[in-house]
């Protein structure tokens, strides 16, 4: 009796992972299903809202940037987290590049004006402004 029990509970356990890993493939089908119809209309998106064409051609190129990220960089801001090839699509060349070596690895100060930019391995991780 201990045995049918015993079964009966694993069968219901064994049901119930079917279900979950169900409505788990559901879940990842409609998420891709929802990338595609944006993926689909990122081009059009693209050509209407952002008037640079350098923007325009690099948000093409870059489809893991985000539309709000391609606004931002045809605007001419920049914004923490950002990559050093969206701040140069944003700001242009920096006039002049600090490079500190220190124990961890090295970091660029990228010099605009009064505008400085801290750049490590990449990305955009402070900004400091002069007055």
């Amino acid at each position: 009796m201990k045995k049918a029990i015993a079964g009966f509970i694993l069968f219901l356990g064994l049901i119930g992972l079917y279900k979950i890993s169900q409505v788990s493939r559901d879940v990842e089908a409609q998420q891709a299903q929802q990338a595609q119809v944006a993926a689909a209309s990122r081009p059009h998106d693209i050509q209407v809202l952002l008037k640079r064409s350098a923007v325009r051609d690099a948000c093409t190129k870059h489809p893991e940037w985000s539309l709000e990220d391609c606004q931002t960089i045809d605007q001419q801001k920049v914004q923490i987290g950002m990559t050093a090839e969206q701040v140069r699509l944003s700001w242009g060349k920096p006039k002049k590049i600090n490079t500190t070596t220190y124990s961890g690895g090295e970091r660029e100060q990228w010099v605009y004006g009064d505008e400085y930019l801290y750049v490590l391995n990449g990305i955009l991780k402070s900004m400091q402004t002069t007055r």
